[in-house]
């Protein structure tokens, strides 16, 4: 059950922006992941495969998503999460769905995103049942964290919902300890350091008679020990940070000391390391995270050239290739450019 006080405090700062490493303390832990709940969504599709194999997503299912992100307001998602461009958004998330950060990648913006086809739609699933006024009168100075009724871990921010995490879909409670809601699993009676669970499909932590929680699982990773603390990573062979190879066409990176593998080859891309011969016939070679794509020099278009609206069809230049995104495909009626980009919008 969750906790009977739901009183607010104020929020640690900087969880806004997703964390490229994971450290020794559990606060960094449960904030690798986009401050996003394991515990979220309708059986969420977990990043990686068996094996470490991630598949890239297609480009024009990041697009779809990057139309909502960039146009649709009261998002329940921290600031700063995504560009708030569409070619930016586009460009920066097709690249890190096809990188070994895949696996991380925020479980929110992966089942709502790549599944919402309205505004209305996104909006709904990201609050995983939350109220949407939940926020009334909070956060004014600042973010603040509480659970709800219901025993969400939400996060107000200028009087609406930037976070929520659904802890009882995930078999926990939400409790606010030292200003910042968490999922938990019950109470403990001495407080520890973060270790791997039994199963190892946790990180667990007790602190102040609160068992803290990060569920691997719900990412295909399984908590692993590391001497710099626990690590939620693939079951592949051991790794070096910062290595790559390739594979063929499929590229194997390491993320948290263990390989990755992203399939290339699936989405027409090429694998990303020692691809010096893949610019033979003249063409020029652009990375897409982990992969790379040829442009060939009759591609037809820079892709240095701004986006621009055509009517209610954005164009742009991804990879050499000119590309137009229809806007009213998720119920945004125009697109507009100005100095933040070119976006659609309702």
């Amino acid at each position: 059950m969750p906790p009977a006080s739901h009183a607010l405090r104020p929020a640690a700062r900087g969880r806004g922006r997703v964390l490229a490493t994971l450290g020794a303390t559990f606060s960094l832990l449960l904030a690798v992941f986009s401050g996003v709940s394991a515990a979220e969504g309708d059986s969420p599709r977990p990043p990686v495969a068996p094996g470490g194999l991630v598949m890239p997503s297609d480009i024009e299912d990041v697009e779809h998503m990057c139309a909502l992100l960039t146009a649709c307001d009261k998002l329940p998602l921290p600031a700063g999460l995504v560009p708030r461009d569409f070619v930016g958004c586009t460009r920066a998330l097709y690249a890190e769905l096809a990188s070994a950060a895949a696996v991380s990648f925020s479980l929110t913006l992966r089942d709502c995103g790549l599944k919402a086809s309205s505004c209305t739609e996104l909006r709904s699933c990201a609050l995983r049942g939350a109220r949407p006024d939940i926020c009334a009168g909070r956060g004014k100075t600042g973010p603040v964290d509480m659970c709800d009724g219901d025993g969400r871990a939400i996060t107000c921010t200028n009087e609406r919902v930037t976070l929520v995490r659904d802890c009882p879909r995930g078999g926990e409670q939400c409790v606010v300890s030292e200003g910042r809601a968490a999922c938990a699993l019950g109470g403990c009676e001495k407080d520890a350091p973060a270790a791997c669970s039994p199963s190892g499909t946790r990180v667990l932590e007790c602190k102040k008679g609160k068992l803290l929680s990060l569920d691997c699982g719900a990412f295909g990773l399984r908590c692993t020990p590391s001497a710099e603390g626990p690590k939620c990573a693939t079951q592949a062979a051991s790794c070096n940070e910062g290595t790559t190879r390739c594979e063929g066409s499929t590229a194997v990176a390491c993320w948290h000391g263990h390989e990755v593998r992203i399939d290339c080859g699936a989405r027409g891309l090429a694998c990303g390391a020692g691809m010096g011969a893949l610019d033979a016939g003249g063409g020029r070679i652009s990375s897409v995270g982990a992969c790379a794509a040829v442009q060939v020099p009759s591609a037809g278009c820079d892709p240095a050239s701004p986006p621009r609206c055509d009517g209610a069809t954005l164009r742009w230049c991804s990879l050499g290739q000119p590309r137009g995104y229809l806007c009213k495909s998720v119920g945004l009626q125009k697109c507009v450019a100005d100095d933040k980009g070119a976006r659609c919008a309702p």
